[in-house]
């Protein structure tokens, strides 16, 4: 069998609450080791906030660190951080010398001529001195060039004194350290200055003679040279001349070869003589003519007086208009072809003269770049040495100014007077431990229901069985709890009579994964239910593993008569469930025999199916006995009881694939001793309604808190109640 199936009745589990994983739920579930927590962070917390807590005062100064030596070059190597690396170690580097000995001594010193004294009397200066460098901090403030100097103490008298004069001796000892230039250097700059200058000055007179030459007087980076300009004007001119002049000789050539104009000339002979207005009336009158010539002609003989002259008249009007059309076709030729040979001679005459030009403006061009292209270089040496120039003026000015430049440090705030305490406070940490125990109490009882792998509700079962559950019955705490288990059961009866009635088969049996299934509990509470609904019920122990004590011990059983020692009327005896008196089968006496001659178990089942409306046959546990697989292959139908709260995930699988391996006939599944959730679906609801017959909103008139509220109230009121003496 591929998967489990299940050919039983089911019942609807719908209305059961999911299980989930809810602070609250969890808290009420391992409250006891929630509250232990919650108990050990708050005593683990008592004494470091009380001394963490205690407040103090603090005066702080604040100083930047420039990336690079401000007032100096950029190209200056010596005085350049290249990488943000660098930044950071000269930083480190400067946070080190506040605190260094030299540094400390001097600000010391600096408030005693203040008047200002410090030093406790019973430590020397040495001491107190490795003191301060233990007491003082310095931070570099993320994100900015800015770093703090700090000093915390309980007293705030002089704590403001000796940071500002500890920053102080730093800012003096870091100036002091700084690069300097040296005499020689400035000799050797002030004489490549002048050197300099010197030939800036020669090469400014030469490119003045130049300008005078070229007609120019600027000569910058964006200088071009008009030659250039000028040539390339007069060759696209040229070139476009000799483009018209060509298509000019192309346009009379054609036309002398086919006597008529090309479409680029607008309109053909052919179109001017059609279009002329005095040769289209006459062509008008001569056709009009025409035609009156040829209705009086028409049916008039050869030898007819009047025909003669009309033919002569025709062929008259006819010739004299081919004459008109002859003479307009001459004239317009003759036209065009003046124009064209016009056209032709203007454009050769102005290709000449463009190339003329041309090869003047060429012959001036030569030397006349060879004079721009040396002014060129001569701005740009010109330029090379300005800025060589204005390098060795800002070195020197450098140099010059160094001794009262700022440098790579400057002072940003001094240390002001502390005045207000700072620090959390015992009050503020009191609440941080509170709260940080709630949270690790909250997260160790949720922790401890993910870690869980034990099933809790139906729908768990559900899915790890593949099949939906033919019951189910709630864990037993309270009163309302057991009430409403009876109705389970009874739902539960209900499932096995219509199974009953839909496949002709009575005898159920029943195993549990392990011991803590409670299968008996569950055979024995439904055989009592349809005992009550009139059915006659026979309950057979046949759990080899581990015997009910509900039969009684010292009689034949089961295992008495599949090892042939007696019969099957003589092994019934009546145990007595709930009220109700119920027919059973025990173990028998020989409990350590383990299950025998099945071939009698199949007989004696069959005779107890035609004597009894339901038999029900409690097994051993599949996962723990090894006759539970050979009675479930021989019984055929079997349900598994799935003890919630007690049975992990991976017993529900392991017991799954056993039952795949058997493949009987039917499998059912009941779960049983299901928690109710609460705060969780709507179970709860449910089950007030089935036990008060009324609406839950009508018989819970108070809410959950009011209502425990109440309760602890009229408990106190009890209490004291009996603790008063009577009147």
């Amino acid at each position: 069998m591929g998967s489990t199936r299940s050919v039983i009745d089911h019942m609807d589990t719908s209305q059961l609450p999911g299980r989930g994983i809810k602070p609250i739920l969890s808290l009420r579930k391992h409250y006891r080791i929630s509250a232990l927590i919650w108990l050990v962070v708050v005593l683990a917390g008592l004494p470091v906030a009380w001394i963490k807590g205690q407040s103090y005062y603090a005066a702080e100064s604040v100083f930047q660190v420039a990336p690079n030596y401000m007032k100096t070059l950029s190209t200056d190597k010596e005085v350049e951080l290249q990488s943000n690396s660098q930044y950071r170690e000269f930083v480190n580097h400067l946070s080190s010398t506040v605190k260094r000995y030299d540094v400390l001594q001097r600000a010391l010193k600096k408030l005693r001529d203040g008047n200002v004294n410090v030093q406790p009397k019973a430590l020397s200066e040495r001491k107190y001195i490795e003191q301060l460098q233990k007491q003082i901090m310095v931070r570099a403030v993320p994100d900015t060039y800015m770093v703090r100097i700090a000093l915390e103490g309980a007293k705030r008298e002089t704590l403001s004194e000796i940071v500002n004069a500890v920053t102080t001796s730093f800012l003096e000892t870091t100036k002091s350290e700084q690069i300097f230039g040296s005499i020689e250097r400035l000799e050797m700059l002030q004489a490549n200055a002048e050197k300099l200058e010197g030939e800036i000055v020669a090469l400014e007179g030469q490119r003045v003679q130049l300008s005078e030459l070229l007609g120019l007087t600027t000569f910058g980076d964006n200088a071009i040279n008009p030659y250039d300009s000028m040539l390339f004007q007069a060759r696209e001119k040229f070139t476009a001349a000799s483009i018209e002049r060509a298509h000019a000789e192309a346009t009379l050539q054609a036309f002398l070869k086919q006597r008529e104009t090309p479409t680029s000339l607008g309109r053909s002979l052919m179109e001017m003589r059609l279009q002329d207005n005095g040769l289209q009336a006459l062509r008008n009158e001569v056709v009009k003519r025409s035609e009156e010539l040829e209705r009086n002609t028409t049916g008039l003989e050869d030898k007819h007086p009047a025909k003669r002259p009309a033919l002569a008249e025709y062929e008259s009007i006819n010739t004299r208009l081919k004459a008109k059309e002859a003479d307009f076709d001459q004239a317009a030729y003759a036209n065009v072809n003046t124009r064209l040979v016009a056209s032709v001679g203007q454009t050769q005459q102005v290709e000449a003269e463009i190339k003329l030009r041309l090869k003047e403006i060429e012959g001036q061009s030569t030397e006349y770049a060879r004079n721009f292209q040396k002014a060129m270089r001569l701005t740009s040496d010109i330029r090379k040495r300005e800025q060589e120039q204005k390098e060795v003026r800002d070195r020197l000015n450098y140099l010059q100014n160094e001794s009262s430049a700022i440098g790579f440090v400057r002072l940003v705030t001094p240390a002001l007077p502390a005045e207000m305490p700072m620090g959390v406070g015992k009050t503020k940490l009191l609440l941080i431990v509170f709260l940080l125990a709630t949270v690790l109490a909250v997260a160790a009882a949720v922790a401890l229901d993910l870690v869980d792998r034990r099933i809790y509700t139906v729908n768990e079962a559900e899915k790890l069985m593949g099949i939906p559950a033919a019951g189910w019955q709630l864990e037993g705490v309270d009163r309302p709890s057991q009430l409403y288990a009876k109705e389970q059961t009874r739902r539960f009866a209900s499932t096995l009579i219509r199974n009953k009635t839909r496949s002709a088969k009575n005898v159920f049996s029943f195993t549990s994964v392990k011991t803590v299934g409670a299968a008996t509990t569950v055979i024995l509470d439904t055989a009592a239910v349809l005992k009550q609904l009139g059915n006659r019920v026979l309950v057979v122990d046949a759990n080899s593993f581990l015997p009910s004590s509900a039969f009684n011990a010292g009689v034949f059983g089961l295992s008495d008569l599949l090892a042939g020692g007696t019969g099957v009327d003589s092994i019934l005896q009546t145990i007595r469930h709930q009220e109700v008196d119920l027919a059973g089968v025990g173990f028998g006496t020989q409990v350590g025999a383990g299950v025998q001659r099945l071939d009698l178990l199949k007989q004696a089942v069959n005779s107890w199916a035609q004597q009894y409306d339901f038999v029900l046959i409690d097994l051993p546990p599949v996962l723990l006995s090894a006759d539970a697989e050979l009675l479930i292959d021989a019984l055929g139908q079997v349900f598994m009881v799935l003890e919630a709260q007690s049975v992990s995930k991976g017993e529900v699988t392991r017991a799954k694939r056993v039952l795949e391996k058997l493949d009987p006939e039917a499998v059912g599944l009941f779960v049983n001793n299901v928690p109710m959730f609460q705060g969780a679906g709507y179970m709860r609801e449910l089950m007030v309604e089935t036990l008060t017959k009324e609406k839950f909103s009508d018989f819970m008139s108070l809410s959950g808190l009011r209502l425990q509220v109440e309760l602890l109230r009229a408990q106190w009121l009890q209490k004291r109640m009996k603790s008063q003496p009577p009147p």
